[in-house]
């Protein structure tokens, strides 16, 4: 098992989604395999993390010939990047799974399969030409989920969605064929194994032209602001399980992408682009906040901070110092599992009240404590609640900001009072007050806390916990900052 461990992980969803497909399975029985996939990858997961050796680099790696002539490979493997994302996969999936269960159409459960190995991949691929087949791989599931089982103008923002995904992926894809070539041309042979191609060297005006072709890609996924036209009408018109997918793990993709081939291939380039994507991350941080503060529709609201700390996310990597960097990290899991729940209990209350307009809804917290209570947590999760993962990853950024520069601290501080005000006037208008809804007020059933309290857990873990965590990454984290930093300082 050791030696394909990450193989099955990636593919056990497809073969599932597959294997049901051809069998005609049944709604029930299409639920009953759904869900024993994800258990079963949780589990693989959770093995791996287990002799996950925090000082020994690349593990678990699979590389097989793909396409032999043209040197493509099948070349997977997991380090303390990649492990953090993976988890997050594997645990956002079963409690997704549980909120599906009244969900009839198949298309959905073959769709989140299809979702599952498609962002595994992405995240376990160490071949360029591997990663842009699973990279396009979770764009479609999310395409059909939003234009088929979406709701207004569903249809319009699939499209928009996937032609703004397009064409960063198109631009992406031309920089990996590229430095393909050149690798051809300086070698003898092909490869796009990234550690074969991390040994190049190119000229600064061809190396800023091809990392800009992977930035376009990544900052259209996070989204950074400019970038951002298709979030919050996507997040607006999606179901619920597609908006935690772009939320919690897709937009984390787009930091990975920086992180994984930004860093491996192009550090000295990114020293030119960095004061640009850190304009664009403080920019983004005051602009998402306001557009959070005047929104109606809850969805949108939370969509305009999910792109607040997405671009805080951002700004700690492109900072380059341990505390931001690990910050970075960490805000990568907590966001996560702040913004999986708070979608969730949107979804729910869309359920109930049938409107996520704040103006049309009031008086909660006195008919369903339960739902209150869950509700509120969540949101103030986001807003970085002491106690929770949020508060040590943003406390993490915010010093590495003033290490880097006064004022980018200042302005970076002011994420989590912009938070703490539009999630308490928020919170003010839904649960409090008169009641705007004529619905039925029932509370949380035991299905539905079971399902979210492993979220809560989560966070509250990595909030008083820290230390159990940190160290699983800490000593890769300071290896690869130390290798950056020495780079850094060669060009000065």
């Amino acid at each position: 098992m050791m030696d394909n461990i990450l193989s099955i992980i990636i593919f056990l969803p497809l073969f599932m989604a597959i294997f049901l497909g051809l069998i005609r399975a049944e709604i029930t029985l299409l639920k009953i395999g759904a869900m024993f996939s994800s258990i079963a990858t949780l589990f693989l997961v959770a093995w791996t993390a287990f002799y996950f050796d925090p000082e020994g680099g690349m593990q678990f790696v699979e590389n097989a010939p793909w396409i032999k002539n043209s040197g493509m490979s099948y070349f997977v493997g997991v380090d303390y990047l990649s492990l953090v994302i993976l988890l997050l996969i594997s645990l956002l999936m079963p409690p997704l799974y549980i909120y599906m269960y009244h969900e009839n159409r198949k298309g959905y459960w073959y769709n989140m399969m299809l979702l599952q190995t498609g962002v595994t991949g992405a995240v376990l691929s160490l071949d360029l030409v591997l990663f842009y087949l699973f990279w396009e791989t979770m764009l479609l599931p999310i395409f059909v989920m939003i234009g088929k089982y979406g709701n207004g103008l569903h249809q319009y923002n699939s499209m928009k969605i996937i032609l703004m995904t397009i064409l960063g992926s198109m631009s992406m894809l031309f920089s990996i064929m590229y430095i393909g070539y050149v690798y051809f041309n300086t070698v003898g042979t092909w490869s796009f194994a990234l550690i074969d191609l991390s040994t190049l060297t190119f000229n600064a005006q061809t190396s800023i032209w091809l990392t800009a072709g992977f930035l376009l890609a990544f900052a259209i996924k996070i989204p950074l602001v400019g970038f951002h036209t298709w979030m919050a009408p996507a997040y607006g018109s999606s179901p619920t399980p597609a908006v935690v997918i772009m939320s919690a793990i897709m937009a984390k993709l787009g930091i990975y992408g920086i992180w994984r081939f930004g860093f491996g291939l192009f550090e000295t380039t990114l020293v030119y682009y960095a004061p640009t994507i850190i304009t664009l991350a403080l920019i983004g941080l005051l602009y998402y906040a306001i557009r959070a503060i005047t929104e109606d529709n809850l969805r949108k609201m939370f969509a305009y901070s999910s792109g607040s700390h997405l671009s805080l996310i951002a700004l700690g990597l492109f900072l380059t110092n341990i505390y931001a960097w690990s910050g970075s990290l960490y805000l990568i899991a907590a966001h996560a599992f702040a913004s999986a729940g708070i979608f969730i209990m949107i979804g729910l209350m869309y359920k109930r009240f049938k409107t996520v307009q704040i103006s049309a809804l009031g008086g909660i917290a006195s008919k369903a404590p339960k739902f209150t209570f869950f509700f509120a947590f969540f949101a103030l999760s986001i807003a970085g609640l002491p106690g929770t993962g949020g508060f040590v990853a943003e406390l993490l950024i915010i010093i590495g900001a003033f290490k880097a520069n006064f004022w980018i601290g200042v302005l970076t501080a002011t994420t989590m009072l912009s938070a703490m005000l539009y999630i308490f006037w928020m919170l003010q208008r839904t649960l409090f007050g008169i009641s705007n809804n004529d619905a039925h007020y029932e509370d949380l059933s035991i299905r539905e806390i079971i399902m979210l309290l492993p979220l809560v857990i989560l966070l509250l873990a990595t909030g008083i916990m820290p230390s159990l965590f940190t160290p699983i990454f800490e000593p890769q984290l300071n290896a690869s900052l130390q290798e950056i930093i020495r780079v850094i300082g060669d060009l000065k």
